[in-house]
């Protein structure tokens, strides 16, 4: 699987898929398993998890050799810079 490919489709999948609160998305990937990670202003809630599940059905569909997923949301208010990339980032929000 091309990981440039796969992070053009993450990308895509999220446009208009990010709720507010979400500060950054990363996304990680082994054993046919698409990981998103996002770091929130507030607690995550259902809603968060519905979007985000949303865009993943979306990568799943494109790539078919996904067998699973797993969405990671956590309440963060550590600098974007100290926070944990994974294999990259797909969403980024200006905090200036």
């Amino acid at each position: 699987m091309n990981m440039k490919d796969l992070k053009l489709t993450i990308f895509n999948s999220l446009l208009e898929n990010v709720n507010n609160n979400v500060r950054t998305l990363a996304y990680d990937y082994y054993d046919n398993k698409i990981i998103i990670y996002g770091y929130l202003d507030t607690d995550p809630d259902d809603d968060d998890y519905e979007v985000i599940d949303i865009a993943i059905s979306e990568i799943m569909a494109s790539y078919p050799d996904l067998e699973s997923q797993e969405i990671n949301l956590v309440k963060s208010y550590e600098p974007i810079g100290k926070l944990k990339p994974y294999k990259g980032w797909v969403f980024v929000r200006n905090e200036n």
